[in-house]
């Protein structure tokens, strides 16, 4: 469902009132965009829905503090969850010390291997 800049208005300033469905709604919205992100960078489906559930609950969180571009709300805020999944995968990576594999999202090739260390 594509949403008009008064929806999404709508829809930011439930969620900044803690508004569960409208949570809902907006990760209905914006989960295909989020995971598209989150496996540009993870080679496993499992580990890039975790890292976009990651993403959303700092979306969720610092909604507050942000506020997006008047003229063009829908793609302010869809280039915040790209930033924002994108810095989540980068931490993932840093926090598991990742030795998956991690493709490149400009030329879709494979950067070098990584495998996770298990404790």
């Amino acid at each position: 469902m594509d949403l008009t800049d008064e929806q999404i208005k709508k829809l930011l300033k439930a969620c900044r009132l803690n508004k569960r469905e409208a949570q809902k709604e907006l990760y209905r919205n914006y989960f295909t965009y989020a995971i598209t992100v989150a496996s540009r960078y993870s080679s496993d489906y499992d580990i890039a829905v975790e890292i976009t559930n990651d993403a959303f609950l700092k979306i969720y969180s610092d909604l507050k503090n942000r506020v997006p571009r008047i003229d063009n709300t829908i793609n302010s805020f869809k280039a915040w969850v790209r930033n924002t999944v994108f810095d989540t995968c980068m931490e993932y990576k840093a926090k598991w010390n990742t030795n998956e594999v991690i493709k490149s999202a400009d030329t879709g090739k494979e950067l070098p291997s990584y495998k996770f260390k298990t404790a």
